[in-house]
């Protein structure tokens, strides 16, 4: 009985954390509505191997929000690909958002010529694989008073998966 005690406690420890201090509780709306504008920063890749201490400049353009919600475009100082952005700010201002869809698709991984769908397709490798919507932006949180976000990113799913790294943005 003890040791079931002991588990629960850690469960519900583990699943709260984020609840602890009301204090730093914040108004989501509020917040979206100073997302609003540009955000430039860099990316700084830790995975694959081959990408490690690779740090490529980007930006987020926010362009709308709604409730919680903002929308955008993120671009790359090295590319003329653009991804349509989506993101969220929960109460605790916690950020996340992701690349949901090509804003304009400049080809870096859609023109990239595939030998076929074996792991060995480079297409599924750095540098190709950035250029593929769905990367994730998350375990930023957001501050008025610095504006500024950092946190992590990686992208979802399939061999893109092993894509990672840390991420940094400040409101211009």
């Amino acid at each position: 009985m003890k040791i079931l005690n002991i588990f629960l406690f850690i469960l519900l420890a583990n699943t709260t954390y984020r609840c602890a201090d009301d204090e730093n509780l914040i108004d989501c709306n509020n917040a979206v509505n100073q997302m609003m504008g540009r955000w430039e920063g860099a990316s700084n890749y830790t995975q694959p191997s081959s990408a490690r201490g690779v740090t490529q400049k980007f930006a987020i353009d926010v362009t709308s929000v709604d409730d919680c919600m903002f929308y955008g475009i993120s671009s790359f100082e090295d590319s003329f690909t653009t991804f349509s952005i989506t993101g969220t700010i929960d109460k605790y201002g916690w950020v996340e958002f992701r690349e949901t869809e090509y804003a304009n698709n400049d080809g870096e991984y859609t023109n990239c010529h595939s030998n076929g769908s074996s792991w060995n397709n480079p297409c599924n490798r750095w540098p190709y694989i950035r250029y593929k919507p769905g990367n994730k932006f998350e375990n930023a949180r957001f501050r008025s008073d610095v504006f500024t976000l950092n946190g992590s990113f990686k992208m979802q799913g399939g061999w893109s998966s092993s894509v990672g790294g840390t991420y940094n943005l400040s409101k211009i």
